[in-house]
């Protein structure tokens, strides 16, 4: 094989291996809603949604999310946002089958887990479960 075979050979394994790479990363953020559970001491006193975002410490994601979260946050002041590390936290984790960080549970003002969004989520996707939130809360 001569030079000029050999790279384009590792042309497109390398294309290949990035398209493979953006779909993994595209179907590994996902959003569950109706999860359950009650979480009063996590929720915020005062806000009508508590995003809380289950984190590690080596987790790159985590660092988008909280920036998704803190803006989602700060542009709304009925929105509030805890990030806990997982570490210092096991018992969330594990009441609420975290596997993976980021993790953000999504709490209505009552203290209940109405949505989960799992990995590194669209900004869409994370208002979309905001205002779920607050029309579960209108409807029960």
């Amino acid at each position: 094989m001569d030079i000029v075979s050999a790279l384009v050979v590792i042309a497109l394994l390398l294309v290949g291996a990035t398209a493979l790479g953006v779909v993994v990363r595209a179907r590994s953020a996902r959003v569950a809603s109706g999860c359950g559970g009650d979480e009063h001491d996590l929720s915020v006193n005062g806000a009508e949604v508590t995003l809380v975002q289950l984190s590690s410490p080596v987790c790159s994601a985590c660092v988008a999310m909280r920036r998704v979260l803190g803006e989602l946050a700060a542009d709304d002041a009925t929105v509030a946002h805890r990030e806990l590390d997982v570490t210092d936290h096991a018992d969330v984790a594990q009441r609420h089958s975290v596997y993976s960080t980021p993790t953000t549970l999504v709490l209505d003002a009552e203290g209940r887990v109405r949505s989960r969004l799992i990995g590194a989520v669209r900004p869409d996707e994370v208002r979309r479960a905001v205002d779920a939130a607050r029309g579960a809360l209108v409807t029960a």
